[in-house]
């Protein structure tokens, strides 16, 4: 991160200031050591009254905040509530005229920046504004593709959308006057936006001429409930699209044409009867949105183990239930009480591994001995073992008050010298980072005493986090000592900890 943020200047502002205090600022960005210092002259440029150190701060943000991609950070995350305050108010402004320092329009450019990840219904109408003034005059690239990305955002976050950016934007999709690549960046904007008025301009992007137009208007098509009001219409344009003109649009139109995924723990396995077969087929590749709803229903309450366990894995599989816009969240409650039933049942193969599965995510504290239970469970399929541990984790970290029960039944999986030592290492990484729960410590610390290596080192990874390290030094510095000096990529993250 620091690196990228000295090396850059700006997107769009010849930074030069008559003020010494923003040009001190300015200068600081290319100096910064730390984030901390960065911070500084971040809040220097942006607190400023000049519209050029204004709009160099949101740069600033924008370049962070893509950087942060790769796992660092923004230092400026801290302020993004004050970074959307600027970036409204230079909206408010008039487009500043071109000049020595940009080209006209970038103090709006840089403040779509600053809204391109938090913009709402509120801001319809300055992005009407922008938008009006492209029919007067064309705009700076980077002004036009800002400007569309924030519609889209405005647009998809609209319960209703304002009917004069839905209007403004299908123009512009609709203008052949206008490069095919600023036409397709409008209909982008109108991908996730609901509303009957913008289906009604997908599907007359479905009838252009131009096919990279066709293929991303079919595939918005396929977002969400509009799927399943336009599937024939998907059917019979795919039919007509040649070999030699594909697109990562097109595609995607023809994946959501083809069976979605089978499970994730029954591959192999058929559903028990002609009747749960038929409600498979049609949640794999759904025909209408009350077929679907049936299908699932149907192998959900069928009683039969495969029926039940693919359809508990479709729950949550990103291609499963959801896959075109139903709301996973009005099953939660038959979903769990299915799932807490089969693990009532005392064979634990691939049954218990979907039910687990699921619970990860919806499991609560009065599913505490149902887990406990599974933890303890000795003797099935190991797919559901490890998935007792990965939901055990998950609920750990999900619930306000880590639990005793499932904390001392990882214990018992950890030392239990029948299994896999990965399995049981996995146990360990389970209680990591549980800040409230001092018990959770005191297994890592007993852990460590393990004879086996991988168990040791899992353990002593555990108490390295923050909170743990200081308090546990000694006893970690004492049992590195007697590491090999090959013990493993996962040993030298202690080491490294340690500061040796």
């Amino acid at each position: 991160m620091t690196t990228f943020l000295q090396e850059f200047e700006s997107w769009y502002w010849n930074c030069e200031f008559d003020d010494p205090e923003l040009t001190a600022a300015y200068d600081a960005t290319g100096t910064a050591t730390t984030p901390e210092e960065f911070e500084q002259a971040f809040l220097v440029l942006l607190r400023s009254n000049d519209t050029v150190a204004r709009g160099t701060a949101l740069d600033f943000y924008d370049r962070a905040g893509a950087t942060s991609r790769f796992g660092e950070e923004s230092p400026f995350d801290a302020h993004t509530d004050e970074v959307v305050s600027v970036a409204r108010e230079l909206l408010r402004q008039p487009p500043r005229p071109e000049d020595e320092y940009t080209f006209e329009g970038a103090n709006h450019a840089s403040a779509l920046l600053g809204l391109k990840n938090a913009a709402g219904p509120q801001d319809a109408d300055a992005i009407v504004g922008i938008l009006e003034r492209f029919l007067e005059r064309t705009p700076d690239i980077n002004l036009h593709d800002n400007a569309l990305v924030v519609a889209g955002v405005v647009l998809e976050s609209s319960a209703v959308p304002d009917p004069r950016l839905v209007e403004l934007v299908g123009g512009l999709v609709f203008d052949r006057s206008s490069d095919c690549e600023d036409r397709l960046a409008a209909l982008g904007a109108l991908r996730e936006a609901p509303g009957a008025e913008v289906t009604a301009l997908l599907v007359r992007a479905t009838g252009e001429d131009e096919w990279k137009i066709q293929q991303e208007a079919a595939w918005a098509l396929t977002v969400g409930g509009r799927f399943y009001a336009h599937r024939e219409l998907l059917e019979g344009l795919i039919e007509t699209w040649p070999d030699d003109e594909r697109s990562w649009w097109g595609d995607l139109a023809r994946q959501a044409l083809a069976d979605g995924p089978h499970s994730l723990y029954w591959e192999g396995h058929e559903p028990e009867t002609e009747e749960l077969r038929a409600a498979h087929r049609e949640l794999r590749s759904p025909t209408d949105e009350a077929a679907h709803r049936s299908a699932y229903r149907t192998m959900l309450h069928s009683g039969q183990p495969v029926a039940v366990g693919i359809a508990l894995d479709h729950f949550h599989q990103d291609d499963g239930l959801t896959r075109f816009g139903l709301d996973a969240r009005e099953w939660a409650p038959e979903v769990l009480a299915v799932a807490r039933d089969v693990l009532g049942h005392p064979e634990a193969g691939a049954n218990h591994a979907s039910a687990l599965h699921l619970m990860e995510e919806l499991a609560g504290p009065e599913d505490v001995e149902a887990l406990a239970a599974a933890l303890r469970r000795r003797g099935g399929a190991k797919a559901a073992r490890e998935r007792a541990v990965q939901t055990a984790k998950s609920c750990l970290t999900r619930w306000e008050a880590p639990d005793d029960r499932v904390i001392a039944a990882l214990e018992e999986f950890i030392h239990d010298g029948s299994l896999d030592v990965d399995e049981r290492s996995e146990a360990v990484i389970a209680l990591f980072d549980l800040p409230t729960a001092p018990q959770a410590t005191a297994v890592l610390v007993r852990a460590t005493r393990s004879p086996e290596l991988p168990i040791q080192v899992e353990a002593a990874i555990g108490l390295t986090f923050e909170h743990l390290i200081d308090a546990h030094r000694e006893l970690l510095e004492r049992l590195v000592a007697t590491w090999p000096q090959e013990a493993g990529n996962r040993a030298t993250i202690v080491r490294f900890d340690l500061g040796e």
